[in-house]
């Protein structure tokens, strides 16, 4: 039996009425809870858990009915709910008082394993100073890996590698810190280092079961490293890696399609480039295409075909920039409307702005859409779920809690992803803008006939010519043979299904441009 003496007594009196609640009451709550949970009943148990949390006994009582809470919810399977209590205790950290810091940091890092808790969530785990060394090893690679991603997000580039190293190797965060390593060394100047970070993220991928798409953003990021440091024929062998039922293929064809012309392939370019426009990616935005369409036409001196394509951007875009002008004004002020939008365009429910949806369905693929859905998708599901305990959990004052942080929890993510949306769109409408000043620029310089002028502000770099590729993409060795089919029309197709096209250079003095 636990006994109190007089004095613990008297203080458990006055603070449990100092909460408005009879201190046997409360008392009585935690034994009910304890009880409960020893039998698995953890219905019953999240209930008196909370009673007695919400008015203890004393506070070593309230951290303890704390904990029971939480691990109660998990043990319902309401994780997101859970996840509450955990980071209140987190928060609190590493102190004397508050005994379950370690614990529930580890549980939090089980959650969001299983479902993402939200960068928004996990950043104010932080605020609480935490000595590294008292950060439990099961919970290290979460913990590190969000500090790393915070510190990124506000150009913290040393203290951001200094978290991902201390990842470990058998954290299912690992692979993530390695690509942000890669990305911090590549910013950096540090190339073969920043390969070296990406590659490990490749030959990691299948022991640690990492993501398609973190092994595709690896090759993306290998491919851009040698692209920026001029190896062009290294950057389009990983973009070609990118597997074509992938949603990164189309971004790896348009990057190839720098490449491309920067080794002088122009035939190559402008096969990517018909791929990019065809029908089947209406919707995709790509504007800059246009642009690079038509200063690839300029090298070939083809001059007619310049014009055109600086008119079929006009005509492309005109109608965009009034429907993307007139959302951003609409929703100026309202990030919620404007994740909501987003919202609507991806799920197919868009019934306005058809002109703005090559822009909507650019910030639908972004991570904060992403990220924000997947928040809004777990709420519902454990909103749904809560209902079935809605009976067993009346009079406590719980469920209203839990519905109240859930909905909350939405509104939070919903306001964060529709502030970073809205200014990812007006980046894109600025972009528009620029890019259109370039076309009128190239279209005045061409009508006063400075053809030699635009021409030399080109620059292309000069590239191996014994390479020779296919399909824009795929690498052709020297010693495979393939059958060539007779050319129909300027362009034919692979097959691999992508394009080549088969224009001469008309450059006065200027040789055929050989693409095989």
């Amino acid at each position: 039996m636990n006994l109190l003496s007089p004095k613990s007594k008297l203080i458990s009196c006055l603070f449990s009425l100092a909460l408005g609640i009879p201190a046997g009451v409360a008392h009585a709550n935690y034994r009910v809870a304890q009880d409960a949970f020893t039998k698995k009943d953890y219905v019953k148990a999240a209930s008196a858990f909370f009673q007695a949390y919400s008015y203890p006994r004393d506070r070593g009582e309230r951290a303890k009915a704390e904990w029971g809470l939480a691990e109660s919810l998990k043990n319902m399977e309401l994780l997101y709910s859970a996840s509450k209590y955990y980071s209140i205790i987190v928060r609190r950290g590493p102190t004397k008082s508050n005994p379950f810091f370690r614990k529930a940091l580890e549980e939090l890092g089980r959650i969001n394993s299983t479902i993402s808790l939200g960068q928004s969530h996990v950043v104010q785990l932080f605020k609480a100073k935490v000595d590294p060394a008292f950060v439990p090893g099961p919970a290290r690679g979460f913990y590190f890996y969000y500090r790393g991603v915070e510190d990124y997000s506000k150009n913290r580039f040393e203290k951001a590698s200094a978290n991902f190293e201390r990842v470990p190797k058998t954290s299912a965060y690992f692979l993530g810190a390695q690509f942000h390593l890669g990305v911090v060394a590549n910013l950096a100047g540090k190339h073969s280092r920043a390969i070296s970070y990406f590659e490990n993220v490749l030959t990691g991928n299948e022991k640690f079961q990492g993501t398609d798409e973190m092994m595709e953003m690896a090759l993306m990021n290998i491919a851009r490293v040698h692209y920026e440091t001029r190896r062009y024929r290294r950057s389009i062998e990983y973009y070609a890696r990118i597997p074509r039922d992938s949603d990164n293929w189309l971004e790896a064809l348009w990057e190839a399609s720098w490449a491309f012309f920067l080794m002088q392939k122009h035939n190559n370019t402008l096969g990517n480039i018909h791929t990019i426009h065809s029908p089947f990616f209406t919707n995709r935005f790509y504007p800059e295409s246009y642009i690079l369409q038509g200063i690839t036409f300029l090298r070939l001196c083809r001059y007619t075909e310049v014009k055109e394509s600086l008119k079929r951007f006009r005509e492309r875009y005109k109608d965009v920039f009034k429907d993307v002008r007139s959302m951003l004004s609409k929703y100026r002020n309202d990030p919620k409307g404007f994740f909501r939008l987003v919202y609507d365009y991806r799920v197919g429910t868009l019934d306005k702005y058809a002109d703005a949806r090559a822009i909507l369905d650019k910030l639908s693929r972004t991570d904060n859409f992403k990220e924000a859905d997947d928040t809004i998708r777990f709420a519902d599901r454990e909103v749904d779920r809560l209902q079935r305990f809605s009976g067993s959990m009346q009079g406590s004052g719980l469920l209203g809690e839990l519905n109240n942080f859930l909905s909350s929890k939405k509104n939070a993510a919903q306001s964060d992803a529709g502030r970073r949306l809205y200014k990812k769109g007006a980046s894109f409408y600025s972009y528009l803008k620029e890019l259109s000043d370039q076309t009128g620029l190239i279209q005045a310089e061409m009508l006063e006939g400075k053809l030699d002028k635009l021409r030399a502000q080109i620059k292309v770099e000069q590239a191996d010519k014994k390479v020779q590729f296919i399909g824009g993409m795929q690498e052709l060795s020297v010693t495979q043979d393939l059958e060539y089919w007779p050319f129909e029309g300027e362009y034919w197709e692979d097959e691999l299904g992508g394009y080549v096209y088969n224009l001469d250079s008309v450059c006065e003095g200027q040789k055929k441009e050989s693409e095989d």
